[in-house]
């Protein structure tokens, strides 16, 4: 009996390890014009391999534009784009890409490689869209803290630091 403790404490350290996979797919939504007309999502790859990349949405033709993560979106960064044609038809980049961080920047037709860049775009059309990403590397969404959580996060620390100034004096 003490071997099924042991299992389920060993199987739930390997879990951290199955957080990436080589299929990854999630759901997003663009506004109609300026702010929000533009969406976003940051994957990694953990090594150099094809990998592939589709967008879909039963209300907009997309449009997508693939960049490299540096910390800032500049026009050096860009990858690929890609724009399949026709209502709910798939945007697809299928290409070799390196280990790293890249982002998706998602829109409807008619999207140019500057409002890529500025995150605005004067589109007509809104509405859901899903992303699969496929590649024989490992892949995952990287997460971006909200800012609540990230002040949670500094008051608890000020909070450990000022209880250990407390405890000295």
């Amino acid at each position: 009996m003490k071997i099924v403790p042991k299992l389920l404490f060993g199987l739930l350290m390997l879990l951290p390890l199955a957080s990436s996979a080589n299929f990854i797919s999630s759901t997003g939504d663009i506004t109609q014009r300026g702010a929000g007309s533009v969406s976003y999502m940051i994957f990694d790859q953990d090594a150099r391999a094809r990998t592939n990349i589709a967008v879909n949405s039963g209300y907009f033709d997309t449009q997508i534009y693939l960049f490299e993560n540096d910390g800032s979106l500049g026009a050096s960064d860009y990858v690929a784009s890609n724009d399949d044609g026709g209502p709910g038809l798939n945007s697809l980049i299928s290409r070799v890409l390196n280990a790293g961080s890249y982002i998706l920047a998602v829109s409807d037709f008619h999207f140019s490689f500057s409002e890529a860049l500025s995150g605005f775009n004067y589109n007509n059309r809104y509405g859901d869209y899903s992303v699969s990403i496929n590649s024989r590397a490992n892949v995952s969404f990287n997460s971006v803290p909200e800012p609540t959580t990230l002040s949670l996060l500094g008051l608890g620390l000020l909070g450990v630091r000022l209880s250990q100034r407390y405890r000295k004096s």
